[in-house]
């Protein structure tokens, strides 16, 4: 384990994803895609409480009440806790075969991606759920990951087919427009996936199958590179008393025991002080 890291829950996530930092709660809210599960990590505690859903559940964003909102098997739903139970809000019916990443913009609208099963290029799509209605934001996607925005809204950050795509955003009206390939990522680096914004306006990336993790300048050069103690990262969010602290999820599908002996960590919450604060999430403006 890297002196950098901290191992917060040594669990084996088939798909662990979606990291959501809430500060009423003191605790990070994440999934296990491929097991239906919804862990609650308790900052102060120490704990991981975990719950079954009843469908997959691919990407989490705060309400203005403290709940959650997420990207379900095929729409928005909002998440009841207690009772594992998750509320339709809208279906999503367009490209892909499900939802995928997703989190808020800075007006507090929803947007998450869909996949194809078969990974068909430009067969997915982005979508924002604004109030309680899906709108297409991006179209003719293949295999999209992490969205975040610049810290002033006006860039919004996508990632897909082992890029990572920039956007002019309209933040009054939620359009996205003008995408061009913002970082192209080679294949000895890592499959992009997850990704957060600090406040300094630069993207801190998770390298799927190298255990990188990469902060890019607004003008997308390669600033940092750390190394995780696990190949297999997919997610990142800040959190903390003055999101000081990044967290990090992991895979382990498709893993043997020899794999595991020579990956122990994948799967597991980790946690390290990236030195720059995080941009401060707006939660979800829906009712």
């Amino acid at each position: 384990m890297s002196g950098d890291f901290e191992l917060l829950v040594h669990r084996q996530a088939l798909c662990g994803a979606s990291p959501l930092w809430m500060s009423a709660l003191n605790c990070v809210y994440w999934v296990d895609v491929l097991r239906r599960e919804l862990h609650t990590y308790s900052r102060e505690a120490g704990t991981d409480e975990v719950r079954v859903l009843p469908g997959v559940i691919s990407a989490l964003g705060a309400t203005r009440h403290g709940q959650l909102i997420a990207a379900a098997a095929d729409g928005f739903v909002r998440v009841h806790q207690g009772r594992a139970a998750l509320e339709p809000v809208v279906p999503v019916n367009g490209p892909g075969d499900r939802m995928s990443a997703g989190g808020c913009d800075p007006r507090g609208r929803f947007v998450a991606g869909t996949v194809t099963l078969s990974r068909r290029p430009r067969g997915s799509a982005l979508y924002v759920l604004d109030g309680e209605r899906p709108r297409l934001l991006v179209d003719g996607m293949t295999t999209g990951g992490g969205v975040g925005w610049s810290p002033d809204g006006g860039r919004m950050y996508l990632v897909d087919v082992g890029s990572i795509w920039i956007y002019d955003y309209d933040v009054e009206r939620g359009r996205a427009m003008g995408g061009r390939q913002w970082v192209s990522c080679a294949e000895s680096e890592g499959v992009p996936e997850g990704l957060a914004v600090d406040a300094d306006g630069c993207v801190w990336v998770a390298m799927h199958w190298t255990g990188r993790i990469h902060r890019y300048a607004p003008d997308g050069g390669l600033e940092t590179v750390l190394w995780a103690p696990t190949r297999r990262v997919t997610g990142l969010a800040f959190g903390g008393t003055r999101l000081e602290e990044m967290y990090v999820t992991s895979a382990c599908f498709g893993y043997d025991e020899p794999a595991f002996g020579q990956d122990p960590y994948a799967g597991a919450l980790l946690r390290f002080r990236p030195g720059p604060v995080g941009a401060k999430l707006a939660p979800w403006q829906g009712v």
